[in-house]
């Protein structure tokens, strides 16, 4: 059905505020995985409250001046999504818009679990197709996501909604039970 389609930009990335809208995130706490337009968008258009993370001071200092607008509603940590210090259940919704591919191989589980432990409604991650990792990441020491391991994983944690688009796909874990400690 093309009314179902979500907008993507010249490139085929999905419009981060398509995904916002689709998936219901208005005034809601937001945990912004990874420095970018996500969070000022998730502020300004959506009345969202944003904690934004990111492992670089720099980037993390980019994405502050160019949100200057909507900085009294974001606020920018430095962060490590793999060991988050944030309490259980502390943010509504947890997002990753192309931010898991910059994850070492052997720590994307831990990523996904910590997403999984801090979010009290759903998280959402947007990630590269193979041929979309190709196209944005074609010259990069980063690998590709297994999007197959990705729905997988995910899948054991709770019911998963999913949408493909041209070069990205969006998994959205709608939070049904407490992740079981080891």
């Amino acid at each position: 059905m093309q009314e179902d389609r979500l907008e993507e930009d010249a490139e085929g990335l999905i419009e981060r505020a398509e995904i916002l809208k689709r998936w219901a995130v208005e005034n809601k706490t937001v945990l912004d995985i990874g420095a970018g337009p996500l969070a000022a968008i998730a502020a300004r258009d959506f009345h969202c409250t944003v904690t934004n993370i990111d492992i670089s001071a720099d980037v993390l200092m980019a994405a502050k001046r160019d949100a200057e607008d909507e900085t009294e509603r974001i606020t920018f940590e430095i962060g490590d999504a793999t060991s988050l210090s944030y309490p259980d259940r502390s943010f509504d919704v947890v997002i990753s818009y192309a931010v898991l591919h910059h994850i070492e191989l052997d720590k994307r589980r831990k990523f996904i679990q910590e997403v999984y432990r801090v979010a009290k409604e759903k998280c959402i991650i947007a990630e590269f197709t193979s041929e979309g990792f190709d196209k944005i990441h074609a010259v990069s020491d980063f690998k590709a996501v297994d999007l197959e391991w990705l729905e997988r994983e995910l899948n054991s944690l709770g019911e998963v909604d999913k949408y493909s688009g041209t070069v990205m796909k969006v998994y959205v874990l709608l939070k049904t039970h407490e992740i079981p400690q080891d």
